[in-house]
């Protein structure tokens, strides 16, 4: 017995120490130089979703503890041109050397702006619950120590009207034909101006619909053009969205647009129903999936469909016919494997511009926010800012080449409104 429990405990040690060899192995050592050879420093290293590694030391050297065979990393440095390596299996027992050239000309993801960031509207007393842009300018909801106000800003964010509303108003919301409407639980009322002359001199809320019949009536609507009316829904726990259309004026028919399906959630959805397995999955938490992102936009008497479950823009006409058609890539990566992959930090969002009909995405790399400009017609996307100093910021807008969010940054925590020009 006691001989057997020797073995056992030999063959441990065993394992352990091969264990310990490996992991100590596991490691990739490596230096990036120039074309003198010499060392540079305070060069980032990647992987290829963008996710960052590690930087170089003063003497050019670098060290990665969970890289793999196949893995692809690369260079990122303003003065050098970026590297791209895949790593080998007998890097592991060797020092690696990435060679970089000096340019001149090129500066990835490098932005040059002529502001920062700065508050918008300066009440320190005040703390912005939620806002809204349209071409009438910005509708704030405030919250102040005693009562609550709906203010309307023109875009020097100088106060052109004011009105007290109860607390019970948490939100604004924006309609398909850019309307506002104050939300609370209980009812929500439409945002209007009393005028004369043509000019706006007091805000004023009309036609109050309570908040479960608003939503029963518009929470399927997505946007419209002059003629459409366009709608969605959702179907199989979100992994398929089916869009369609009404003509406005016309018959009271649904016409369908288009339908969206995420094969690969919806695949792993009817597994996970399957009975053999089902109360295990549910039990575990697993069967709760993401609904399928394939957002539509109307501009310009146009319907522009992001349908990143086929990786394509639809261009759609005011009849509902597709007229353009075009790949969209900016979201993700080729990985080692060789499949495509969605890139982690992006934020699966897009925001339109609605004074410049022009499309933006963002991603995220440790709360901060970088925004990028869609090409529609190459489906790629070029950095225009990268918000940094404002870790996780909120409510992001983006009208007329200019970006308003909300940020924390005062010892009162409240809620500042905030805008930076993007382009």
């Amino acid at each position: 017995m006691k001989r057997l429990l020797l073995l056992l405990g030999c063959f441990v040690l065993l394992i352990l120490s091969h264990y310990s060899v490996y992991a100590q192995n596991n490691v990739i050592r490596g230096v990036v130089v120039d074309e003198r050879n010499k060392p540079v420093r305070d060069v980032g290293i990647y992987t290829i979703d963008s996710t960052f590694l590690t930087l170089t030391n003063s003497d050019g050297q670098f060290s990665l503890t969970k890289s793999q065979p196949r893995d692809t990393i690369y260079t990122r440095h303003l003065s050098f041109t970026s590297t791209t390596y895949i790593i080998d299996s007998l890097d592991f027992n060797k020092r690696i050397i990435l060679k970089v050239k000096f340019d001149e000309k090129s500066l990835p993801e490098v932005e040059i702006v002529s502001s920062a960031p700065h508050v918008a509207y300066n009440n320190k007393v005040v703390s912005v619950m939620d806002f809204e842009i349209n071409e009438k300018g910005i509708y704030l909801l405030a919250r102040r120590r005693r009562n609550n106000s709906l203010l309307h800003l023109n875009f020097a964010c100088d106060t052109l009207t004011e009105l007290k509303v109860s607390p019970d108003y948490f939100n604004i919301y924006k309609d398909v034909y850019g309307e506002m409407q104050l939300v609370s639980d209980e009812d929500v009322w439409q945002i209007g101006h009393k005028t004369a002359m043509g000019h706006v001199f007091e805000m004023e809320l009309m036609y109050r619909t309570p908040t479960k019949r608003f939503v029963s009536l518009f929470k399927n609507i997505v946007c419209a053009t002059d003629s459409l009316l366009i709608g969605g829904r959702y179907f199989f726990f979100g992994q398929e969205i089916y869009y369609y259309y009404f003509n406005i004026g016309g018959d009271q028919k649904a016409h369908e647009l288009h339908h969206c399906v995420n094969e690969e959630n919806r695949d792993l959805m009817i597994n996970l129903l399957n009975p053999r397995f089902g109360t295990f999955y549910r039990s575990a938490g697993f069967l709760d999936p993401k609904p399928t992102y394939d957002p539509v936009f109307a501009y310009d008497n146009r319907i522009y469909l992001f349908s990143f479950d086929e990786d394509k823009l639809f261009v759609y006409n005011n009849l509902g016919e597709v007229i353009e058609e075009y790949p969209l890539t900016f979201h993700k990566y080729k990985h080692w494997r060789g499949d495509m992959r969605v890139i982690k930090k992006w934020d699966k969002k897009v925001i339109m511009d609605w004074a410049t009909g022009k499309f933006y995405t963002t991603f995220t790399d440790g709360g901060v926010t970088t925004i990028k400009r869609i090409n529609i017609e190459t489906g790629t996307a070029e950095t225009v800012y990268t918000i940094s100093g404002f870790a996780f910021i909120e409510n992001l807008r983006i009208y007329n080449g200019k970006a308003y969010f909300l940020f924390k940054n005062d010892n009162t925590r409240n809620n500042r409104l905030f805008e930076v020009t993007i382009n």
